[in-house]
């Protein structure tokens, strides 16, 4: 099959729904600014080609819209050999797992320009979503974290709590495989993983409500590597790491998708 029609056919089987849940804006040193409960409703035609995204946020959980933005996303226009094109930014591109999990990055860092990193890993009828901002200077400017269940809100699973954590959620040992998607959507074969790495040279680590962890620089540049990884902590057993890496030049390089289990 090529490479970008499944990429699409991963895209519209994991996130062709209605996603329901908290979306969380967090300043760059980890504390709260607001928050708001929405929906995130992807809806296709018949054959999948012609997608609509509507996101909706309300101020509470009473009701009270507080913003509504809709997209459409055309297979023909829009699914690229290169990722797919979000038409809400013409500097972005998404790549999909088969598994489900997602990047949506910025392909090129450029000065005067934003930096959006938004990562989602996806389990059963949940999904989470990690999008961290950067100024036009590079410089780190805070996280949203979304929280969503394709269930309804308020989810069985995930909390209403908000402020982040001290400590790490995750101990002990832990193993599995990785697959690895660069920009052209080729993905490489599962290795095996025989450690979990959280230790990303220069960078900051936040640890949010829910077992969701982010690791992330707090500025980005073009003559320096870097790297932005999500980790969720799905259940005591069973991790997802999501990892971003982009090379010297500012150039969006790789994203690896790594699950876990336990050991020990």
């Amino acid at each position: 099959m090529e490479l970008k029609e499944q990429n699409w056919q991963n895209f519209c089987q994991y996130h062709l729904q209605d996603w329901h849940g908290l979306r969380t804006r967090y300043s760059f040193r980890g504390e709260v600014i607001d928050y708001s409960v929405g929906v995130r409703s992807f809806r296709g035609n018949q054959q999948q080609t012609q997608i609509t995204q509507t996101n909706i946020y309300y101020l509470d959980e009473t009701g009270g819209k507080q913003s509504e933005k809709s997209w459409h996303i055309d297979k023909t226009l829009h699914n690229l050999a290169d990722g797919l094109f979000h038409p809400a930014t013409s500097t972005m591109r998404g790549f999909f797992f088969p598994q489900g999990a997602a990047a949506w990055v910025t392909t090129q860092l450029k000065l005067g320009y934003y930096c959006v990193i938004e990562l989602f890993l996806i389990h059963e009828q949940l999904r989470l979503s990690t999008n961290s901002f950067y100024m036009g200077n590079g410089e780190f400017t805070g996280t949203i974290i979304e929280r969503e269940d394709a269930a309804g809100y308020p989810s069985k699973y995930w909390s209403r709590k908000n402020d982040c954590l001290p400590e790490p959620p995750f101990r002990g040992a832990w193993q599995g495989t990785s697959v690895t998607m660069t920009p052209d959507l080729r993905v490489s074969p599962a290795v095996k993983v025989e450690k979990f790495n959280w230790e990303y040279e220069g960078n900051e680590s936040f640890f949010f409500p829910d077992r969701i962890s982010v690791s992330c620089p707090d500025r980005v540049s073009v003559g320096s590597s870097f790297t932005i990884a999500t980790a969720w902590l799905v259940t005591e057993e069973q991790m997802q790491q999501l990892i971003v890496k982009y090379d010297r030049q500012g150039n969006f390089e790789s994203v690896t998708l790594e699950l876990l289990h336990a050991i020990g």
